[in-house]
């Protein structure tokens, strides 16, 4: 009996020992060291930086790609600084500048459609403002694909091709993407201001879906 009552006082001490260590762990750290508010604070300034660099419009498009880069470089321990964001930025305009142009005239085009279909002033107007919806909303999640797959030297085309069969085998994520745009138009109607971080909430949907994706340009993929 004593050697019983010994090794349970062992056990005892060991497991408080363990929850010690426990305790002395700090919690919240994700992969690589990286802790959540860490996190939350890089997808803040993702979303300033791509907010700037939007501005022109047509550079929406290679601005949410390298804010996507670099949040997945600050999740995998990587160097992850502004200036070599900012870098990012050259090749991405090189390979991407003619989504970049089609895909604000695009949405423009369909967003009249949509307004003209309301006004019923067009015959057949709600077919048409019903396709247009339709086709605007695969487009948003195809050119999310592409931002969130895109790797340099890989031209626009091959990327929309990629980023249309990814969106295509995973609709879960595709749905998750509309629902991420849904909610950062809901959050900038209820406070304006908040517009300068939806470029990082929209790079941090894009990673968060390429992740649950599996295997892709990505071969490091640590869990968020």
């Amino acid at each position: 009996m004593g050697g019983a009552t010994l090794g349970g006082v062992t056990r005892n001490r060991a497991d408080r020992r363990n929850d010690a260590d426990d305790r002395s762990t700090p919690r919240g750290t994700l992969a690589y060291g990286t802790t959540r508010f860490a996190l939350f604070g890089e997808v803040l300034l993702v979303g300033v930086i791509v907010g700037v660099l939007s501005l022109p419009v047509v550079t929406m498009v290679p601005a949410l790609t390298v804010g996507v880069r670099h949040l997945r470089r600050h999740l995998t321990g990587e160097v992850d600084s502004t200036r070599r964001l900012l870098r990012d930025l050259s090749p991405a305009v090189r390979d991407l500048w003619p989504l970049g142009l089609l895909t604000p005239v695009a949405l423009a085009l369909f967003g009249f459609n949509v307004w003209l279909a309301r006004t019923g002033l067009a015959p057949g107007g709600r077919v048409v403002g019903a396709v247009s919806a339709v086709v605007g909303v695969v487009m948003v999640v195809v050119v999310l694909r592409v931002a969130g797959t895109w790797e340099p030297g890989q031209r626009w085309w091959p990327a929309v091709r990629t980023a249309g069969s990814r969106a295509r085998r995973d609709l879960v994520g595709s749905c998750l993407l509309v629902a991420a745009v849904v909610m950062c138009v809901v959050l900038v109607w209820m406070l304006t201001p908040l517009v300068i971080v939806v470029g990082g909430l929209l790079a941090f949907a894009m990673l968060a879906v390429e992740y649950r994706l599996g295997p892709g340009p990505v071969t490091d993929r640590p869990a968020l």
